[in-house]
């Protein structure tokens, strides 16, 4: 169990955003999957305001892969994070997964299983106001970073009945994969339990409770 803890809208101090996520400890996605090669270091912060949950991802990557732009495409391809999100796994099995590149390019689907996912409409970087960058560098070596919101409202309608508040407890789970990368590559932060590469199992998620 993970808990996500609340905190307030702040000014970051180089004005980038709302969450000085200095603050916020890291999760690593420690779980290397199904190839025997190195995949980039990854690890995600979450934290929730009264609004919308809200994560960044840090991939230690000097040379992300990057073919895809725009939103509904198969980033899964290229230099990818991902974060799977069950919001009420009690009484409805049905998952959202967020697929980002390192330009920021999105894939968003929902459904129960791999191969019922349906794209979900109306995905602007208005709603759920995500950044990425590129080329950073400080004295771990070379990294990316995609940060995004996802609004409580917009979670409840598609689940009514959600309600945000301490003691929620939901299931997901975080990936890096880079499929058709120069040296493809697969982590998780819950470990995935299947012989071949296949982030759609829910039974692996792990759970992440509202503080």
């Amino acid at each position: 169990m993970t808990r996500v803890h609340r905190i307030k809208r702040v000014a970051t101090p180089d004005g980038g955003g709302e969450i000085d996520w200095r603050r916020i400890a890291p999760l690593r996605l420690s779980h290397v999957l199904w190839l025997d090669v190195p995949a980039p270091d990854t690890e995600v912060q979450l934290a929730y305001t009264d609004e919308a949950l809200h994560a960044r991802f840090r991939v230690d990557e000097a040379s992300p892969t990057v073919r895809h732009l725009g939103v509904q495409v198969p980033v899964c391809k290229d230099s990818c994070v991902e974060w799977f999100l069950q919001p009420r796994p009690e009484d409805d099995s049905r998952y959202v997964n967020f697929e980002w590149n390192a330009a920021g390019a999105l894939r968003l689907a929902i459904g129960s299983a791999r191969h019922d996912r349906s794209d979900v409409p109306g995905v602007s970087a208005e709603l759920f106001r995500w950044r990425a960058a590129t080329g950073l560098q400080d004295e771990r070596g070379a990294f990316w970073t995609l940060q995004f919101a996802i609004p409580f409202a917009w979670l409840q309608s598609l689940y009514p009945g959600f309600q945000p508040e301490p003691g929620c407890r939901m299931r997901g789970n975080f990936f890096k994969c880079g499929d058709e990368t120069p040296m493809p590559h697969y982590r998780s932060w819950s470990k995935v339990t299947s012989d071949t590469p296949d982030f759609h199992r829910s039974a692996d998620f792990g759970e992440l409770v509202l503080e």
